[in-house]
């Protein structure tokens, strides 16, 4: 037998989001219905579509919690929305995480910190546990260091500081900008990943409606 019978712990199982390796695209979310350090994985899907994940070679499965680490897998046998994954290798969590980067759409204001006044308007593009991408009139340079204000994090908005690495000029004349965090404090990045896997929990959301 593949699936082991459901058990009341179950309901206290560890939550991942599993995503195509070659694309990082988020397939769905589920729960880990044994441990992640045997000959196999049983993930129950949750939300999302089981057959996605089947049908695509190579799984990355990270974990929510942060002390159990991402792995590159791929399914061997499934049941419904329960699905039974070879593990091949352990990927590196703190780069699978901060790399993991999600469509968002938010209002939110660029502050200097070079000494000059004022702030600039911006619309997000993405964003990570790492980094973030936006657009606004303001002009700056790479390398520039700026602060940006996150306000989809629990607790209210977040003011990190980024570190600008990329530019470039939109055809109506606005510029977009990529950005890597600095100096991130332990609790502001925990804050920072659960809003990533919220994003990608109403994402795929959507793409069931």
């Amino acid at each position: 037998m593949f699936f082991k019978k459901k058990d009341k712990a179950a309901k206290n199982a560890p939550l991942c989001v599993l995503l195509d390796s070659n694309t990082s695209r988020v397939l769905a979310r589920g729960a880990l219905e044994g441990p992640m350090d045997g000959l196999n994985m049983q993930i129950n899907i949750i939300e999302g579509d089981p057959l996605a994940v089947v049908h695509t070679d190579h799984i990355q499965i990270v974990p929510a919690d942060e002390a159990i680490s991402p792995k590159l897998g791929h399914v061997i046998h499934y049941q419904g929305t329960h699905l039974v994954l070879e593990p091949l290798r352990e990927l590196v969590g703190n780069t699978v995480r901060a790399n993991l980067r999600m469509p968002v759409d938010f209002d939110t204001f660029i502050y200097p910190t070079d000494g000059s006044p004022g702030r600039y308007k911006a619309k997000s593009n993405d964003l990570s546990c790492g980094g973030i991408s936006f657009y606004t009139s303001g002009v700056f340079k790479v390398g520039d260091i700026v602060e940006v204000v996150v306000p989809i994090t629990r607790g209210g908005p977040l003011l990190l500081g980024c570190e600008l690495l990329r530019i470039s000029e939109m055809e109506d004349g606005s510029l977009f900008y990529a950005a890597k965090f600095t100096e991130v404090l332990n609790e502001q990045e925990s804050m920072l990943r659960e809003a990533v896997f919220n994003v990608q929990l109403k994402s795929i959301q959507r793409t069931r409606r």
